[in-house]
């Protein structure tokens, strides 16, 4: 999450030395529910109620997303996140799919692509901006300078803070409140549109 590694890499080499299984990553998340900041389903309540289409890209696995998508009534269609692969017969443990937008460097600004490809169609970019939000250096990559991507970042800080997230960031917040705020009087730091 701090960029010094190619996702890829780092996700192959972290699966390859657990090598879970299905039942370990069932029972994983039988006894670890997925916990979420402060603020985040008043949020997407608050987005949606607006008539703001809310994505979920992550690069998670798609077995605690999913999950998380369902609980804030996030369609599983906006969900971008990386699939473990199990064997059919025993359920081990057989790779990841490698043809999931997150499973590699630069996946969640082509993840962001796929998002305007679908959903603007014609429209101008101006008639559909898209707002990244995240803690790594990751969701900074999903912004690009052709317009393709999204078209704001904001850095959370709320769980941790990295100097290279800050610095990216077109603003930097430190709680979802911040973001919620900003969504009742109009309007972010710096003019960002929220």
């Amino acid at each position: 999450m701090g960029g010094s590694t190619k996702f890829e890499d780092a996700l192959a080499a972290r699966l390859g030395l657990m090598k879970p299984s299905r039942a370990q990553i069932d029972d994983f998340i039988a006894q670890n529910p997925p916990k979420l900041s402060p603020g985040i389903p008043e949020l997407v309540n608050e987005l949606q109620a607006r008539g703001t289409k809310v994505f979920l890209v992550s690069g998670g696995f798609r077995a605690v997303i999913e999950p998380i998508a369902d609980s804030l009534q996030i369609p599983r269609s906006h969900v971008f996140a990386n699939s473990i692969l199990f064997d059919a017969e025993t359920g081990a443990y057989s790779g990841f799919d490698p043809q999931e937008h997150t499973s590699r460097s630069g996946g969640k600004l082509s993840a962001v692509r796929a998002i305007r490809k679908e959903h603007q169609g014609a429209a101008p970019v101006t008639a559909f901006p898209i707002v990244a939000v995240g803690d790594g250096i990751t969701d900074a990559e999903a912004v690009s300078a052709d317009g393709s991507g999204a078209d704001i970042f904001i850095g959370y800080g709320g769980v941790v803070e990295r100097a290279a997230v800050a610095e990216r960031a077109d603003w930097f917040v430190k709680s979802i409140q911040e973001l919620r705020d900003a969504l009742q009087k109009g309007k972010g730091k710096n003019g960002v549109a929220a």
